[in-house]
């Protein structure tokens, strides 16, 4: 039998799909917070909570909270910025907890806070649009993966680097890392459709970004905070490229960049902070 989150409120276990199915259960309480039990799949090396699954929990509530407020409509996420104060350890419950603060004829403005108690985890804003233009016809099978000259399966570096794979990795002739991803259906948008789920995005871009700032200060690093821009969807059957980048350091703390590509085109672009904590 599943554990229910403590406390007095009504939750119910989400019955969501893709991305939300995978990395869940997921609870909702009907009042727009959403909870997730940490399991050892969940952390980082250090053994707690990973960066990227703390911002794709908030994204999921984020996406709800938007879709609320705009009930029947096709939203796309613009740009979602988070903060990461404190971590926690398997066996912690957290909730994710939203406020519309805007919603206009054409945009929502949403922010999130991730709580374990009454201690604040992470703050988050995203900023949602109404799709443009005529919706996206829906694909429902995925082809076959061929995968693109020089990409080998990266190995993973943890329980959550395994359980989000499989990742892919290229290096060129010049010594520069790239990575690849191809869009499987358990990655699909909780709430149903062909199009990546964005809080898979952040889990991708977290693991990527992270490899890059540990090749280039040799120490075990975390992630302090992260803003995401999206440009146009990702689907089912998709192939993602990603380069990163370190730019630069100052004392503990160290920035990264990094660009999703599909078919050379621009999809998304991801700035970070990271701190380091120890060597790897």
């Amino acid at each position: 039998m599943r554990p229910s989150p403590p406390g007095t409120g009504s939750w119910t276990c989400d019955a969501l799909q893709g991305y939300g199915e995978h990395v869940g259960p997921l609870w909702s309480d009907g009042e727009g917070a959403l909870a997730l039990l940490v399991e050892p799949r969940h952390t980082n090396i250090t053994g707690r909570i990973h960066g990227g699954m703390a911002m794709g929990l908030v994204s999921i509530a984020l996406t709800q909270a938007a879709q609320a407020a705009k009930p029947g409509e096709a939203l796309d996420l613009l740009t979602q910025q988070s903060e990461l104060i404190d971590s926690a350890q398997p066996g912690t419950w957290l909730v994710a907890e939203t406020q519309v603060l805007r919603s206009t004829r054409t945009m929502v403005f949403v922010n999130a806070r991730l709580f374990d108690g009454e201690r604040v985890l992470m703050n988050a804003s995203a900023v949602f649009q109404l799709r443009p233009g005529a919706p996206v016809a829906p694909r429902t099978t995925a082809a076959p993966l061929a995968l693109p000259p020089g990409y080998a399966l990266r190995e993973p570096v943890d329980e959550f680097s395994a359980h989000v794979g499989p990742l892919y990795e290229r290096i060129d002739e010049h010594g520069e890392r790239f990575g690849g991803f191809h869009i499987g259906p358990q990655f699909l948008a909780a709430g149903g459709g062909d199009e990546i789920d964005t809080g898979m995005l952040f889990m991708l871009v977290d693991l990527f970004l992270g490899r890059c700032v540990r090749i280039a200060s040799g120490s075990v690093c975390v992630t302090v905070g992260m803003g995401v821009s999206r440009l146009a969807p990702m689907r089912l059957g998709d192939w993602l490229d990603f380069d990163s980048r370190a730019e630069g350091q100052t004392g503990e703390a160290l920035v990264a960049t990094g660009h999703f590509r599909l078919n050379g085109r621009p999809v998304m672009s991801a700035t970070s902070l990271w701190k380091m904590v120890g060597k790897k």
